[in-house]
């Protein structure tokens, strides 16, 4: 089964190799960490990693969302070298910006039998932390006969996922057993992997550790600085709409495009999900009209007004959150899935998302229960909301103060996996 598996991935690599070499030459992706990838780690990471805790978030949001988890490691067991790896370029750099003082960051290695085995003797963990639904048959079986144990957390399983895996039920069988433990999100997801073979007592819920998010300290002083520099004051409405994807923003533009008719003091903020569709984001904006500038035109306290503005930077969308009067969540009004709805819940602000919220169903469900966000069904219901929260901010403050409880009230998956983590840890440290 893994030699077919192997093979099934170098072809796959193969037949992808076209796309992967246009995104490197055009994108300056997937070039960047090649070495990492193939198991040739930095001798500074390789020399402090021993016997540590080694944590994989695959992109942005993964990571994002364990940052509060990566700081209670590292202040529990401060003696234990933490190792983080991403998959993608953009978490690679966050992780970077936020880890420098407290952790070793790399990118995964390739599925590769030789290439997983030589990143695992380089790196020697006493414990790896697998963020969300990331299986790696040969990464999984490799940490199994070198006696690491593995934990998932923050585990998921989406419509589309179960799907996929009951066709190879058989094999996903065999794979999961390669797992110490899994904490998941829901009942749901829980029961999904039991159906799918992982042994009941190996499975548990601990929640979703996105709801274990915390402001910055700074976040008043760093809302009012982005407040200054973007020439925002009490009269603007200011939208933010967060990690749009391809085929969205048109929609979003056309619901602003109405809502500026309405109030003309009207701003938006625009953060595709991909960094690398600024351009072309640019082009849609430019088509609609508006006066607009990229983030990082702005030096200096703004001093020509503009209706749109392009986030093309990485790392502040949380904050711009802050300074929002309300939230559209991006992926959601076209079928890509929907993002995290918990961050500008996290500062309190009506949130509104499309039909498409698949990857986070239960949350989405559970705030439209206690009447905390608008789901919209298209640009049209959109524009209607946001005029309606623009008329009404007592509205807005209502919408907003449900989902900061609903927040506040499912917090503690961080513990559970703290709790999980010790004893992995101490039976590891009998054995040694």
């Amino acid at each position: 089964m893994y030699l077919f598996y192997s093979f099934c991935l170098t072809v796959g690599l193969i037949l992808a190799l076209p796309y992967f070499l246009y995104q490197g030459f055009f994108h300056k992706k997937y070039f960047t960490g090649l070495g990492q990838r193939l198991g040739f780690l930095p001798t500074e990471l390789t020399r402090q990693a021993s016997k540590g805790i080694w944590v994989h978030a695959v992109s942005v949001g993964e990571f994002l969302a364990i940052l509060p988890l990566l700081k209670a490691l590292q202040q529990e067991w401060p003696e234990r070298p933490l190792v983080v790896s991403t998959t993608t370029l953009t978490g690679q750099n966050l992780a970077r910006e936020k880890l420098s003082s407290i952790a070793q960051v790399c990118y995964f290695p390739l599925d590769w039998k030789f290439v997983v085995r030589r990143s695992l003797r380089l790196i020697r963990p006493s414990l790896v932390l697998i963020v969300e639904t990331e299986i790696w048959p040969n990464f999984l079986k490799a940490c199994h006969q070198e006696e690491i144990p593995v934990l998932l957390i923050n585990g998921r399983i989406s419509d589309k996922s179960i799907a996929r895996y009951r066709k190879i039920a058989w094999f996903m069988k065999q794979i999961l057993k390669d797992f110490r433990f899994f904490l998941m999100q829901t009942p749901e997801d829980r029961d999904r992997l039991i159906s799918l073979g992982a042994p009941l007592e190996k499975v548990d819920v601990a929640g979703n550790i996105k709801y274990d998010l915390h402001a910055p300290e700074n976040i008043e002083k760093m809302s009012a600085s982005y407040r200054r520099l973007f020439g925002f004051d009490p009269r603007h409405f200011v939208v933010v709409a967060g990690s749009t994807m391809n085929g969205e923003e048109e929609l979003v533009l056309s619901a602003f495009r109405q809502l500026a008719e309405a109030f003309p003091a009207s701003r938006l903020i625009l953060a595709p999900r991909h960094s690398e569709r600024v351009k072309e984001v640019e082009t849609i904006i430019a088509s609609f009209g508006f006066p607009f500038k990229r983030r990082t035109d702005f030096v200096a306290e703004a001093e020509v007004e503009c209706a749109v503005i392009l986030l093309d930077t990485m790392g502040e969308l949380p904050a711009l959150y802050h300074l929002a009067d309300a939230v559209f969540v991006g992926g959601s009004l076209v079928p890509r899935g929907g993002h995290n709805i918990l961050e500008p819940a996290l500062f309190e602000k009506p949130i509104l998302f499309g039909p498409h919220m698949n990857n986070f169903r239960e949350i989405a469900s559970h705030f439209l229960e206690r009447q905390a966000a608008f789901a919209v069904p298209d640009s049209a219901t959109l524009a209607e909301k946001l005029i309606e929260l623009a008329r009404s901010p007592l509205l807005g403050k209502q919408l907003g103060l449900r989902a900061g409880d609903i927040l506040a009230q499912n917090r503690g998956a961080t513990r559970k996996i703290l709790n999980r983590v010790k004893e992995c840890l101490t039976a590891t440290h009998g054995k040694s």
